[in-house]
């Protein structure tokens, strides 16, 4: 599931579109006033950069046609949709100092498109699995330990709404877009998880539940 939105940098570029994101920080690099964001990652980005207690650069998301060919990008790439992120390893990240790691910490968020580079890791929003190295080897990341931060329920909202959407998604209980906020389609999903887990099924993402998603 795809959540992408069209923006302008001359109309919106400074405006925040989460907490620490810009919407210029998504444009494409040879300077195109549009760009397409899958607003979908943002509680992905905001839960790495919470993390990692660190700014988080972004160095390639939103590609135009033009632009991607000179960077040698597929055909198809996901970055001409919006869809895909390079993300960086950066001295100033806390509790983590390998590519390998932060594939780890995005494999265990639900993100089906991992691409582990020497000095930076690929992540998009497809829906079919692809973990590999850049050149193309399959690789099967482990997972890492996300913590329970307190009852998620009707009403909530916060980044980890968004990762518990985002994870139920990616596991096949739509919950619609990771937007962050808890509303009938993700208590929905969240039962329908619970009934599967045989866990009590009254739609509040507590402890138990939170266990069985990370």
């Amino acid at each position: 599931m795809a959540n992408v939105k069209t923006y302008y940098k001359s109309k919106s570029g400074e405006t925040k579109i989460s907490e620490h994101f810009k919407i210029r920080e998504f444009a494409s690099k040879d300077g195109a006033d549009k760009l397409l964001i899958d607003n979908d990652i943002l509680c992905i980005l905001e839960r790495f950069r919470e993390y990692v207690e660190a700014p988080v650069t972004i160095n390639s998301a939103y590609r135009t046609v033009s632009w991607n060919k000179k960077q040698g990008g597929a055909s198809n790439s996901y970055h001409l949709y919006g869809r895909a992120f390079d993300i960086p390893l950066k001295s100033s990240y806390k509790n983590l100092t390998s590519t390998d790691y932060m594939c780890k910490f995005f494999n265990t968020l639900g993100v089906k498109g991992i691409i582990k580079y020497p000095t930076f890791v690929h992540i998009d929003t497809r829906t079919s699995k692809y973990h590999a190295t850049s050149s193309g080897t399959k690789q099967s990341y482990g997972t890492v330990n996300i913590p329970f931060k307190g009852n998620l329920k009707n009403g909530s909202k916060n980044i980890y709404v968004g990762i518990m959407q985002f994870k139920l998604n990616s596991l096949g209980y739509s919950t619609g877009n990771a937007d962050m906020i808890f509303g009938a389609n993700t208590e929905k999903a969240v039962k329908a998880f619970q009934k599967d887990k045989g866990l009590a099924v009254d739609g509040i993402c507590g402890k138990n539940t939170w266990g069985k998603l990370f």
